[in-house]
């Protein structure tokens, strides 16, 4: 381009007046402007797939329509023209949202499912209304456009007031405090509808939160129950979102699959982890085998499923996101009685400056964590029975102990105990960011076919020390990303500044906690402290049955590739990573590893380092609990339902006399996730 140019100049007359220009050929000649609709009919896409593609993606980019286009190629309804169906809500965010969804949770699972569990909790501003795919972008845009001319929200609080009938429980929103979603919900009608002929309609009367519906009179105590206890409600933010779904689909139930599926017959349909299926209601009734026709979200194909390897989710799960428009934390909902509590949680005493920064990055941890339910879900169901009823039913009778205000009786109580000397910290924390969860398959692209390493990505180790089993070990014990290295040295930088020493550090004998608690180490700046490998940290192993596990890098082998290992420990457990094991034996490993070092470590007044999984801090907790009950006390272990919110690097925090968990003594983190730069793009400028 640069050398078009150059000749064009030089052929220029020497003149002082431009000549006069004629036609402007930029724009027929620019790329910079070419739209994802161009690029993916210049892609050879007929142009009513593209359009439905784009439309299906939220127009997030070419290559998730592209994507889209390529998995559905088997997609029968393709090329029919069924225009996608619009819903406009307003959606609270932050604490509001957090007690919802816990509403939500507890009434599917004590009482069972009802019509509001289909959907996320919201405010419909404008129902359900069909709109051609070529005008998604438009609808999308109109969102932002609204709320710039109708302006900021009022200051003054919104009260949700509860409704109770026998057939409909829900939040309504007051008038006095309704006009401006209202004015929100017009203006919307208003500008959609003077840029196109697409018919919608606003609803500006009785807005509210649906809370069930649809649900058995049997259960209308228990449900009633549960709706008193939201009160009172916490203040909250909320973001305008509008969304889309395939209209084919409307009266359909969706189905998460839990576990994959391989077709044996040409009418079956494969099942991948993660997918969501659409299934008639009616044919759970005529199946008399278990076995069920549905439709892929993720290809488009039918055929026939065994139902017990899906399992129901909402409706909105197979929703399309188009554009989330926050409103700012001036709008917010509050309950009568919510003064006293907000005044209560201000004046509690805090001993660090970030106890009071909880809703930091909120929102973008709530969709990180959508991220990674996928992944742990998928995991959980490749386990044991023992372990899917330890994530759910077993766990109801243990979980309130740590919602709600618990938090705040352990931070403030933290307040006064953090002042004492006397008491020992126990930490446990997780691995940091993974190598092989940020790339997927990287060892096929990053060994060369003598086994030699090549890094490929900034992100990726600069060099990978050598070990038993080379490139094959690597692809199932993988080390930390260049930021997980960091993650893990900021909570060791973090302990330090907040004056906590450690004296001891037993992790988990994957490589990627070994890098954690080597990094943790070089946080801390204390070269004397060595690091116990401790083989029952390890995960479940029943987790990798799929794939296998490499035979774990020596203490020797990681002394010489640099670690600061302590070559005199010797592990409490000697676990053998070919053959598998029960749940109990997951839990009484873990157990006696946690136990027998507070015991042999007990007249040492030093700090106690942890470094495992996501699993580690909910076990270190029931462990230590354990040592001051008695055996017909025990507390049964589970795997926690918030194992999926425990990000990379997090820290828990246990002090003794009496065994208490306590606030950590530095910040959470939480940063952004980023997708690879193509450089190539660079050759269409």
């Amino acid at each position: 381009m640069k050398r078009v140019w150059s000749g064009l100049l030089h052929q220029l007359p020497r003149m002082s007046n431009l000549p006069p220009r004629k036609v402007c050929l930029s724009h027929k000649s620019s790329k910079q402007d070419t739209t994802p609709l161009q690029i993916l009919l210049q892609m050879g896409f007929p142009k009513h797939r593209a359009l439905k593609a784009l439309a299906a993606t939220g127009n997030r980019s070419v290559q998730l329509a592209s994507d889209w286009l390529l998995t559905h190629v088997n997609d029968t309804s393709i090329d029919v023209d069924e225009p996608r169906e619009y819903i406009f809500y307003a959606s609270p965010t932050g604490p509001l949202l957090s007690q919802l969804l816990d509403f939500w949770e507890k009434s599917k699972t004590n009482i069972g499912w009802n019509g509001a569990h289909n959907y996320p909790p919201h405010i419909t501003l404008v129902s359900f209304f069909k709109a051609p795919d070529e005008t998604s972008l438009q609808l999308a845009r109109a969102v932002k456009q609204v709320v710039e001319n109708v302006g900021d929200p009022p200051n003054s609080p919104l009260k949700l007031e509860p409704y109770i009938s026998q057939n409909f429980m829900g939040l309504f929103v007051s008038e006095e405090h309704a006009d401006y979603l209202k004015k929100i919900a017009v203006q919307y009608v208003k500008q959609v509808s003077s840029a196109s002929a697409i018919n919608l309609e606003a609803h500006v009367n009785s807005l509210h939160i649906t809370l069930a519906y649809h649900f058995d009179v049997a259960v209308y105590d228990e449900l009633k129950s549960l709706v008193d206890e939201l009160q009172p409600f916490e203040q909250s933010s909320w973001e305008l979102r509008l969304y889309s779904r395939d209209p084919r689909f409307a009266n359909h139930q969706v189905y998460k699959v839990m576990q994959g599926y391989t077709p044996k017959a040409s009418d079956e349909l494969e099942l991948v982890l993660g997918d969501y299926i659409y299934i008639d209601e009616k044919e759970f009734d005529s199946s008399s085998d278990g076995w069920v026709h549905g439709t892929s979200w993720l290809t488009g194909v039918s055929g026939c499923l065994p139902a017990v390897y899906t399992r129901r989710t909402a409706e909105s799960d197979a929703w399309t996101l188009h554009r989330a428009i926050s409103l700012g934390n001036n709008i917010c909902f509050t309950g009568t009685d919510n003064k006293s509590e907000s005044d209560s949680n201000l004046e509690m005493a805090r001993s660090y400056p970030h106890e009071d920064a909880s809703q930091l990055g909120f929102e973008k941890s709530e969709e990180s964590y959508t991220e990674w339910a996928k992944f742990w879900e998928a995991q959980v169901a490749q386990t044991s029975p023992d372990v899917l009823t330890s994530t759910a039913d077993d766990h109801k009778t243990s979980s309130s102990s740590r919602n709600g205000d618990a938090e705040s009786k352990l931070c403030s109580k933290n307040a006064t105990n953090g002042q004492n000397t006397d008491r020992r910290w126990y930490f446990a924390m997780r691995h940091g960011e993974r190598v092989d969860l940020t790339y997927g398959q990287w060892v096929p692209y990053c060994f060369d076919e003598n086994g030699t390493y090549v890094r490929k990505d900034l992100n990726m180790p600069l060099s990978l020390p050598e070990r038993a089993g080379g490139k094959d070990s690597y692809a199932k014990d993988t080390p930390l990303t260049r930021v997980g290295r960091l993650q893990a040295q900021l909570v060791g930088e973090g302990l330090r500044l907040a004056g906590i020493s450690l004296r001891y550090v037993y992790a988990s004998a994957a490589l990627r906690c070994v890098e954690t608690a080597q990094e943790l180490l070089r946080g801390l700046q204390d070269p004397t402290v060595k690091i116990r490998v401790e083989p029952g940290l390890f995960e479940y192993k029943v987790w990798h049955s799929a794939k296998g596990l490499a035979p774990f890098m020596t203490p020797l082998e990681l002394h010489k590739a640099g670690f600061s290992i302590d070559l005199n420990y010797k592990p409490y457990v000697d676990l053998d990573v070919d053959t598998p094991e029960t749940i109990e034996e997951f839990y009484d490993r873990h157990e006696k590893v946690i136990h027998s070092v507070v015991k042999d470590t007990d007249a040492d007044v030093g700090n106690v380092m942890f470094v495992g999984h996501a699993v580690m801090l909910d076990i270190m907790v029931f462990a230590l609990k354990r040592l001051e009950q008695n055996k017909s006390e025990y507390v049964p272990y589970q795997l926690s339902k918030h194992l999926l919110r425990v990000p990379y690097c997090a820290l828990g925090a246990v002090k003794n006399k009496p065994w208490e968990v306590v606030c950590p003594p530095c910040p959470p983190s939480i940063n952004s996730s980023s997708g690879r730069y193509d450089w190539r793009l660079l050759l269409d400028v």
